[in-house]
């Protein structure tokens, strides 16, 4: 039986690329759940504004006009 003593340099290459692809989702993943995660307080926030307005304006111009 012979054994080759070159490394499996194309085996090695396509790991390495499988490597960075998957690291390079975990890294976009975990940016947008920072994102999400830095961002809800303040969403939260505005949409409570938002609901707000939409139900205020409406008792408010009801209460004014007397209808």
């Amino acid at each position: 039986m012979i054994l080759s003593n070159k490394p499996n340099v194309r085996g090695i290459k396509s790991t390495v690329k499988d490597i960075k692809y998957r690291t390079g989702l975990i890294g976009r993943d975990q940016r947008l759940f920072a994102g999400l995660i830095t961002t809800r307080v303040y969403g939260m926030a505005v949409g409570f504004i938002f609901a707000l307005l939409l139900v205020g304006l409406p008792v408010i111009y009801k209460t004014m006009v007397g209808a």
